[in-house]
């Protein structure tokens, strides 16, 4: 008989709209997907049964919890689901996968503020990111945001809020790493920022411009040809009297480089064993901490600090997402060395950051933040949503499900709470972050269940850098092309 079998529960999302829920798993044999199955229309109101389809019939396959989360609401709505399976049809390859993606209104136009839990590919991976915003609340005091969903991939929103930080004009509000916010002031640019190969990179990352800084390529070359696999950036600058501490102002986002490794080899690699990966190993503890100990060895940023001869540990960061520019300030001792200088590495797996700006603040502080909950939602028709109000005012048990091409608008009272001063005249005495909890599931592409029989499962302790480095470099060229030319279209 031969095939592949998957013993997780799936749905399968079929190109004219429907979608067969496995609950039992199926069979993958010479392209035909068979199992006993439960086929519902585009409204998901219709449903009748069905014992398998063509794999050239198939959008994407989503592994699920058998037992349906009851305290949860959809956003997927049959226009957006419709608009978006036209589009996808006609493309060869879809590609673009960012989370939750959050936009503001500016001038009438909707410009991307954040991505949310970029790498929180289970349940257990459920975290907590927050995002510098520019919005500004209308002349009502209310900051509008979108949520959307422009990938192949189901997100489960757990909370969602907007934190206001109020600070002194002329100081650059952030969020900090370690959690809650910092003021920063008196920055200045490094006197020197050089990478491992020995480049001067200070004009790459001088002003937040989009001229960012990248790995160099001889370098990574060397790095798959068996030379180190991680490249770094020093960052030197004079250490002012007094001040023993500063912070480093990063504005970065990921490479593609992590978005190939989940798509080529967590799961393109292993076929159709991904779903069974996706819904056996990322929900148990065991399989979760070994992926989490090997990703977390090779990939993320950190922060070091040189002590004397050596380089002393400061913090791993590890949010950065692919799509939006991510701001932070990370607080540094500042620990002089023998010139009389400071001295801050940050060392990541070659070409995996795009850096955009570096700069350092010798004046940092603490400073308190307000949370403000969303005030009102409304859907893709206009429509007030309580139950969206509900489900994610509190990081509980309570979640909305958005599938590809949903859209909802989050509206924040942003107006001063009774009994306290109103804010500053001067606007830039006052910064919004967005803050988001939840995790997503990939949809497995049907390419990469071709041949599913010779693939095998995912294992770190057989997968290298060097690997990871040399795929990387030869499909870069062509992923980047498409990756954010091939979003799930908005409806």
């Amino acid at each position: 008989m031969g095939g592949t079998a998957v013993t997780s529960p799936i749905r399968a999302h079929l190109v004219d709209g429907s979608m067969i829920l496995f609950s039992g798993g199926f069979t993958l044999r010479e392209s035909q997907v068979r199992g006993t199955g439960q086929r519902f229309d585009v409204s998901r109101q219709q449903s009748t049964a069905s014992d398998g389809i063509p794999l050239d019939s198939v959008i994407g396959f989503e592994v699920y919890q058998r037992r349906v989360n009851p305290l949860r609401t959809l956003v997927y709505g049959a226009s957006s689901l419709v608009a978006s399976v036209v589009s996808i049809t006609t493309a060869a390859v879809v590609l673009f996968g960012s989370c939750p993606t959050i936009y503001g209104d500016s001038s009438g136009i909707a410009t991307l503020q954040a991505e949310s839990f970029s790498y929180s590919i289970s349940p257990l991976l459920a975290k907590r990111d927050v995002d510098r915003m520019t919005v500004r609340p209308d002349s009502a005091g209310v900051v509008r945001l979108a949520v959307r969903n422009e990938a192949l991939e189901t997100h489960h929103l757990d909370h969602m809020e907007i934190i206001e930080v109020r600070h002194r004009p002329g100081e650059v509000a952030l969020p900090s790493p370690r959690g809650g916010a910092i003021a920063v002031s008196e920055l200045e640019a490094a006197a020197s920022t050089t990478d491992r190969s020995g480049r001067n990179v200070s004009r790459a990352v001088a002003r937040a411009d989009g001229d960012y800084f990248s790995t160099d390529e001889q370098f990574l070359d060397r790095a798959i040809a068996g030379g180190p696999t991680d490249d770094h950036l020093t960052i030197a600058f004079r250490k002012r009297p007094g001040v023993d501490s500063v912070a480093l102002v990063l504005r970065a986002r990921s490479s593609l480089l992590t978005t190939s490794v989940l798509y080529e080899h967590l799961m393109g690699r292993q076929g159709a064993l991904a779903l069974d990966w996706m819904g056996g190993d990322l929900q148990g503890i065991a399989g979760l901490a070994a992926l989490a100990s090997w990703y977390g060895s090779n990939f993320g940023m950190r922060v070091e600090v040189q002590d004397g001869a050596a380089w002393r540990s400061v913090i791993r960061l590890m949010d950065f997402g692919p799509t939006a520019w991510r701001q932070v300030g990370v607080v540094v001792p500042a620990v002089r060395s023998a010139d009389d200088s400071v001295r801050i590495r940050l060392t990541f797996a070659a070409d995996a950051f795009r850096i955009d700006h570096l700069t350092v603040a010798h004046g940092v502080r603490r400073v308190e933040q307000r949370r403000i909950p969303i005030a009102r939602a409304i859907d893709a028709e206009g429509g007030l949503r309580t139950d969206i109000v509900r489900m994610l005012s509190e990081a509980d048990d309570y979640e909305v499900e958005a599938g590809p091409g949903a859209q909802f608008w989050l509206e924040f009272n942003a107006a001063p709470a009774n009994g306290e001063r109103a804010p500053a005249t001067s606007a830039s005495s006052r910064t919004f972050f967005f803050a988001a909890q939840g995790y997503y599931v990939e949809w497995l592409r049907p390419a990469w269940m071709k041949d599913a029989g010779q693939r095998t499962p995912f294992s770190p302790s057989t997968t290298s850098m060097r690997d990871l480095l040399l795929s990387w470099k030869g499909g870069r060229d062509s992923l980047e092309a498409l990756f954010f030319t091939r979003r799930v279209p908005i409806a």
